[in-house]
């Protein structure tokens, strides 16, 4: 359990609490921005282990809705972490292009590829400070914190004015989506969740 300065990182219980010395409890995927934070950059890391998501024009959307409607109006980045190039389909990459999330493509296992996902973050990190930014890790791993680096950047992190979030691909891209409409948007109250906080 993290004693950090409001961070938020309970992925994926039924309810959220900020821990800013309150009781405060919201299903909310970062804590409520001042009028300072409303222009905060959010960083999207999607471990994208398999091809789960047919339409990521439609998962793009849905993250940047969840984000926009938390009340959070800056730079939103999105980066596609990829095993194998030789498992996935061009076209597949064309349409994550196409949809604004960026590919990086590693060789190795699960385990590397997570190692360099942290690298990036800290590049992303170093560009950033001391201004501070969101960090929404999209991930169907569910030990992904007991992996000890994870956590030990996120702490290092949090407490340099980081949020944190962590979530089922679910969240943004149900698996009814392939039969329904384009413009689908699960709000974050009613989402399924899949993790335990």
């Amino acid at each position: 359990k993290f004693s950090t300065k409001r961070l938020l990182l309970f992925s994926c219980s039924q309810s959220r609490t900020m821990s800013t010395g309150t009781d405060e409890t919201m299903d909310r995927l970062f804590p409520k921005p001042q009028r300072k934070e409303m222009l905060r950059s959010t960083y999207v890391m999607f471990d994208a282990e398999d091809f789960s998501i047919p339409d990521p024009l439609l998962f793009k959307k849905n993250i940047v809705t969840a984000i926009e409607k938390e009340g959070y109006r800056g730079r939103i980045k999105i980066n596609g972490y990829f095993g194998l190039k030789i498992t996935i389909p061009q076209d597949l990459l064309d349409q994550y292009l196409e949809a604004g999330i960026y590919s990086k493509i590693f060789e190795g296992d699960r385990v590397a590829r997570m190692n360099m996902m942290l690298v990036e973050l800290l590049f992303w990190a170093m560009s950033h400070y001391p201004a501070g930014t969101n960090v929404l890790i999209i991930t169907k791993n569910q030990k992904i914190l007991e992996e000890h680096k994870v956590r030990d950047i996120i702490e290092a992190l949090a407490v340099r004015d980081f949020y944190f979030a962590i979530e089922h691909p679910d969240t943004f891209y149900p698996p009814a989506a392939c039969a329904e409409s384009s413009e689908l948007f699960i709000p974050i109250a009613t989402r399924k969740r899949t993790f335990d906080g």
